[in-house]
């Protein structure tokens, strides 16, 4: 379960159901998790418990039916605004229900109680996926355990801090519950289930021509029939656009587009930048009535990324709700009733795709010659700082040291990265370089202060 849970951190991102209550019996929960703390221009992943008592997650057993906040805040007055997204970003948070009951099957996180998230695409905190009262008297996410309880929740929270100093700060989560039945919810992640180890992320190395596109997709088989109340596609790194296609019925579902945030947005005038500017809005479809999925249907999911430039720790993976259904006939009718959500009011199709992050730690030393022997990354260091290798040698990193580290191309001719939330000492990783040039290296959880520049002849 923890190994799962852990692979799952890429992630993520689907906002669920917010909207004004539909009976005297939904409740709007507003929730803590325990204190957090935060070491300055850190770009670290927390893993925290939301006990069940009322407090850190629902104390009754009954049914989510949607977040309506996911913030980060620095005191528990209810009122507190959330900090500033130019200070504290959110590069994700993934909730999780660990034993939880009607998981159903087909998702990428089997078996680990995934309930829901925030992505970068929904920087205001506001994860919203509206569906009608009709909808939400229905369909529910169940959230007890076997034996009638409620679960205590998991908290995977990925954030950039860019304060000056150490930083304290809370997840305020806003979620409508009810305790009155509802028919169960079924979330499902729909990838490359290969890339599961790897938080769902890949490479794209970049080098084409301008315009140039990136391409990498999966085909989804689905275990039962039922209906898809929502999809939400989550793409960054260089994203141009996400598409879902039924192969069996030859049809299109979704082609959702990536927006991105205008030159004065603050995932793009931040200083320093910690890693890529993320996209401000995905595309994001509901339907009451449903989109009919029958067993053995296969979906075809096409992530396509810019390739012009690098992009490292990309994702393009969909997150949706499904219901069972027996009824559903094979390439049955699609519903009229789809709307997509999440759209920001204010968006770039265009970004600056020659954004050059930086490498904000300047590495010190002379350039040794790669002798074959692995080179060590460890708590602020790179070791050596500066190194030169040929084509075709593969050049090994050993991680050491209490923290998480990664070597992650910041800026060079192709780009590669390790887990981008950290390795952990014991580990290794190896790259072969097949493009000369200069490699400015880094550590992705701690940007502004490990780095390394290889250079490749």
């Amino acid at each position: 379960m923890r190994k799962l849970l852990t692979a799952a951190v890429a992630v993520v991102s689907i906002g669920l159901v917010a909207a004004p209550a539909a009976s005297a019996k939904e409740r709007l929960l507003t929730l803590y998790s325990p204190k957090i703390d935060s070491l300055p221009y850190v770009h670290d992943t927390h893993q925290v418990t939301l006990e069940a008592d009322g407090i850190g997650a629902p104390k009754q057993p009954g049914y989510i039916l949607g977040f309506k906040e996911m913030a980060l805040v620095d005191s528990k007055d209810p009122k507190a605004k959330p900090l500033p997204i130019a200070k504290m970003m959110v590069h994700h948070f993934l909730y999780f229900a660990p034993g939880r009951v009607d998981q159903g099957s087909g998702s990428c996180w089997p078996g680990v109680g995934f309930i829901g998230g925030r992505g970068e695409e929904h920087p205001l905190g506001h994860p919203q996926m509206t569906l009608p009262k009709s909808s939400r008297g229905t369909y529910g996410i169940n959230n007890r355990l076997a034996d009638g309880s409620a679960p205590d929740w998991s908290l995977t929270a990925m954030v950039m801090n860019h304060y000056k100093r150490p930083k304290s700060f809370y997840v305020r989560t806003r979620v409508w519950y009810t305790t009155e039945p509802r028919k169960s919810i079924i979330p499902i992640v729909i990838g490359n289930c290969s890339q599961v180890a790897n938080g769902m992320s890949y490479d794209v190395a970049g080098g084409g021509r301008k315009g140039s596109n990136y391409v990498n997709s999966s085909d989804w088989v689905a275990p039962f029939s039922g209906r898809m109340l929502v999809a939400s596609s989550h793409q960054h790194g260089g994203g141009k656009y996400q598409a879902l296609d039924s192969r069996t019925c030859q049809r299109r579902l979704f082609k959702a587009p990536v927006y991105h945030g205008l030159p004065t947005h603050p995932y793009n005038a931040i200083r320093p930048i910690l890693h890529e500017p993320g996209p401000i809005g995905s595309g994001a479809y509901a339907t009451a009535k449903g989109i009919p999925i029958s067993e053995g249907e296969v979906l075809r999911r096409t992530a396509v990324h810019d390739n012009h430039n690098l992009h490292v720790a990309a994702m393009g993976f969909w997150a949706t709700w499904f219901v069972e259904d027996d009824s559903v006939k094979r390439c049955g009718k699609l519903p009229d009733d789809i709307v997509e959500i999440n759209k920001p009011p204010r968006y770039d199709h265009t970004p600056d795709y020659d954004l050059v992050v930086p490498q904000l730690s300047k590495p010190k030393g002379v350039f040794g010659a790669f002798d074959g022997s692995a080179l060590e990354i460890g708590d602020n260091f790179f070791r050596p700082g500066k190194i030169t290798a040929k084509v075709g040698e593969t050049v090994t990193w050993n991680f050491t040291g209490s923290l998480p580290h990664s070597v992650t191309v910041a800026n060079g001719p192709r780009g590669f990265s390790s887990v981008y939330w950290g390795s952990r000492a014991g580990e290794s990783y190896s790259v072969t370089p097949t493009v000369k040039g200069t490699y400015r290296l880094v550590c992705l959880v701690h940007p502004t202060t490990m780095a390394e520049t290889l250079v490749v002849k």
